[in-house]
């Protein structure tokens, strides 16, 4: 039996997509067969951040009105042979969506559920960038979760930048973690280069870390303060407030 994790937040622009297909493709490369059902049915999103825009054969509207079977609807990664996006391009009912993830029952390892039908998990990870919105944020996404009997719920800090942990900007992963009252799945640090269709080496090894965590795995969270010490982390502090 697949173990479903419906991930989200209230903020747009806290990198859920980008956590969902993170994480979906860590847990991929470690043997872990894992579908993302992409909940963007305006421009499916998750398929563009995995670099498989448009390679789409059908999709959960097309399973929605009986054209094709649940498994036609994942589209699997050309490189990746354990990851499969289920994209809800077109979708109008989301409760389509948990129909087929109940019908691919017995395909997959993981299922990761972006921002949608989140009375088909067993669990929820709430995805927070470091700022007090952010945050703010993700203690009402806690509160609607629990509201609606999930349980099981940790927390992926993402976009943390070590240099602004350290001049006190915002807080370590870990208070915010503390202040939610949750569980600290994944410390993410801020990368830019995702945005442009790459991921930095140290992006890659925070969803694998986060991965062996969801695997039982002994596993620390990524730490985002390496490489900010001494006159090198000094430049790149100061680097980085000029752009």
């Amino acid at each position: 039996m697949a173990k479903k994790i419906y991930v989200g937040s209230l903020k747009g622009g806290t990198g859920v997509t980008t956590a969902c297909v993170g994480l979906g493709l860590a847990l991929a490369g470690m043997g872990e067969k894992t579908l993302v059902v992409d909940g963007d049915a305006v421009s499916a999103g998750a398929m563009t951040v995995a670099g498989m825009g448009n390679m789409q054969v059908y999709t959960l509207a097309d399973y929605g009105r009986a054209a094709c079977r649940a498994k036609q609807a994942a589209t699997a990664h050309p490189k990746e042979k354990n990851f499969y996006i289920m994209p809800a391009l077109g979708l109008n009912d989301p409760k389509v969506a948990a129909r087929a993830v109940e019908e691919t029952e017995g395909l997959f390892d993981y299922v990761l559920l972006d921002k949608i039908c989140p009375e088909a998990a067993d669990g929820g990870i709430i995805v927070t960038e470091p700022y007090l919105p952010s945050v703010k944020s993700a203690d009402g996404c806690k509160a609607a979760l629990c509201d609606g009997g999930m349980k099981n719920l940790s927390l992926i800090v993402n976009k943390l930048n070590g240099g602004q942990v350290l001049a006190g900007e915002v807080l370590p992963a870990e208070k915010i973690a503390a202040a939610l009252n949750l569980g600290l799945l994944a410390v993410v640090p801020e990368d830019p280069t995702i945005s442009v269709g790459r991921w930095r080496k140290q992006t890659v090894a925070a969803f694998r870390a986060a991965a062996c965590a969801l695997l039982g795995r002994k596993a620390d969270t990524f730490d985002v303060l390496r490489g900010y010490g001494g006159l090198n982390g000094i430049l790149k502090r100061k680097l980085r407030e000029k752009i």
